[in-house]
């Protein structure tokens, strides 16, 4: 009994492991590179002005990544809550807006998500989601189901109709993979 445990918390280990060093792969052929949290000092002066909420709980992240062609992308974003709500605004390091999150639960989803939601995964539970704004004030909602012990994800416009991958923008592709708030 004593092998068999020892057994499955090694392969546990090396599986984790596994999904920690693929975790920063990301859509449109975009690896991570890293992601640290740094003190405001280290974030850039105009990246600082841009960020006008005073928020007591915010702290930043830097996330480095590079493309497929090996082009090195940076940006810093903004972690804080307001209302009780989980945001993230991203930046770019010249201090470019370039989009934002606010976590939810289901129950905080517009009524059109939620249904669309519910009407393309029958049987799944709507379990949060995230609304997503650009830089252009576009707002897309990515949500969560679960369907036993999977896992769903959809990205809807605010009208609860599907956007598919092709149809994503840098942004949205950007903001995949990052951890959030419900």
């Amino acid at each position: 009994m004593k092998r068999i445990t020892i057994t499955i918390l090694i392969a546990f280990i090396a599986l984790n492991s596994y999904a920690q060093r693929d975790r920063g792969k990301r859509a449109g052929g975009m690896y991570s590179a890293g992601i640290t949290q740094v003190d405001a000092a280290q974030v850039p002066e105009v990246v600082r002005t841009a960020f006008t909420i005073q928020a007591p709980d915010l702290h930043w992240e830097k996330h480095e990544s590079k493309g497929k062609a090996g082009k090195s992308h940076l940006r810093y974003v903004a972690v804080y809550k307001e209302d009780g709500i989980a945001i993230r605004k991203r930046f770019k390091a010249d201090g470019t807006t370039m989009s934002s999150s606010k976590y939810m639960g289901a129950q905080k989803l517009p009524v059109a998500v939620q249904t669309a939601a519910s009407a393309k995964n029958p049987g799944a539970k709507l379990i949060g989601g995230e609304e997503l704004t650009t830089k252009n004030g576009q707002v897309f909602y990515r949500v969560r189901l679960r369907k036993g012990s999977s896992k769903i994800n959809s990205l809807l416009d605010a009208n609860g109709s599907e956007v598919t991958k092709d149809k994503m923008t840098e942004e949205l592709k950007d903001s995949e993979g990052e951890e959030g708030g419900n």
